[in-house]
């Protein structure tokens, strides 16, 4: 995980957590003093209803890019623990992973369905749920090469 806000980076070491939505929130809890004080310098400087932009990477390795103003800016210390948190109203956003869902005005249109082909059902009928679900066809070729694959492996020898 990473976290670029205003201007501070928050390396995976210090971050507890972040959620992403609405909201962005990133809580970051440092154990070095000397640390803190670095921390602390830069947290000063952040107000509420500043505009800032922020980088984000995730566990799952989501890389998010955007603006938006400061809400909350929260600092404590605990017995030698210090933290801080640093709440954002999200303005504006972009996935550089994720591809966004369409809304129902620009989604494309379903094809018309063909009628299923009389040859291919009398060949593999053993494979017609799998055929309407997935594009590709699973043929006996397929499962005699996977097979084959798999001679003198540990899963063969368990049947």
């Amino acid at each position: 995980m990473y976290a670029k806000l205003c201007n501070i980076e928050i390396l995976s070491s210090y971050i507890k957590d972040v959620s992403v939505g609405d909201m962005l929130t990133v809580q970051a809890l440092i154990t070095n003093p000397l640390d803190w004080q670095h921390f602390y310098e830069k947290i000063l400087t952040i107000k509420r209803g500043d505009k800032t932009d922020f980088t984000v990477v995730t566990g799952e390795g989501d890389r998010l890019v955007g603006t938006g103003d400061i809400v909350e800016v929260d600092k404590w210390s605990n017995s030698g623990h210090y933290g801080f948190k640093i709440k954002i109203d999200v303005k504006r956003q972009k996935s550089l992973t994720d591809r966004r869902i369409r809304g129902p005005g620009r989604t494309a249109k379903p094809a018309a369905e063909k009628p299923p082909a009389e040859p291919a059902e009398a060949e593999a009928p053993q494979f017609a749920p799998l055929a309407a679900a997935a594009t590709t066809l699973v043929t006996p070729q397929d499962i005699a090469s996977f097979r084959e694959m798999l001679k003198g492996s540990i899963t063969m020898d368990m049947a």
